[in-house]
């Protein structure tokens, strides 16, 4: 009888540590598929009807900066390399080069006769990404391009994310006032890196 009790007391041992390491890595799975990561912020300021500078801010070589838009709206391209989820689950993820950034406009007949303008970003790095699909194309699930738009507010800041799937954008309201014109770049791109709720990104 205590064989038996002793038996038993094991297997529930056993099974309670199966149930725990099944529960931490569901756990750790869905937050590998889903971790996002901050990769450029931006504000904007109203010139004129339609016309907006843009404020861009990024870790990433050749992005920041600030840009004449026009259009009701803004959108930024990326290319993208999407990666297998089990890579994801052993700690790897996806890989992105901003490419565009371009004003654009809700009304597509706008869009066809308004004025118009987009911009080129990063350095030339297109190349590692054809380099990293050539070299580890067992990880790579899919190449397209990804990317983002919405309204332009000038009251907002836009934090651009990088998914395991594509770019996303989300928006704050913009932080107290932001002191003088001559350190605005300054302090804004110190606002959205200080306090974002993750770390400071690194590229």
């Amino acid at each position: 009888m205590f064989r038996l009790v002793r038996v038993s007391f094991s297997l529930v041992v056993i099974l309670s540590l199966a149930l725990v390491a099944s529960m931490g890595l569901t756990i750790l799975t869905y937050a590998r598929l889903n971790y996002e990561k901050p990769i450029a912020a931006m504000y904007f300021e109203p010139v004129s009807e339609d016309v907006f500078t843009a404020h861009l801010v990024s870790d990433d070589r050749g992005v920041s900066g600030t840009y004449e838009i026009y259009g009701d709206q803004w959108r930024i391209d990326a290319e993208f390399i999407k990666l297998k989820p089990w890579a994801n689950v052993m700690g790897m993820d996806a890989r992105y080069q901003l490419v565009r950034f371009e004003g654009r406009y809700r009304d597509t007949d706008r869009q066809n006769t308004a004025a118009y303008r987009a911009y080129d970003l990063g350095s030339g790095d297109a190349l590692d990404l054809v380099n990293y699909l050539a070299e580890w194309n067992f990880f790579v699930d899919a190449e397209y391009g990804s990317s983002t738009f919405t309204d332009i507010d000038a009251e907002m800041v836009y934090t651009v994310y990088r998914t395991q799937s594509g770019i996303i954008v989300r928006s704050d309201p913009m932080p107290g006032p932001i002191g003088a014109k001559a350190s605005i770049f300054d302090q804004f791109q110190e606002w959205i890196f200080g306090g974002l709720k993750e770390p400071r990104p690194e590229f």
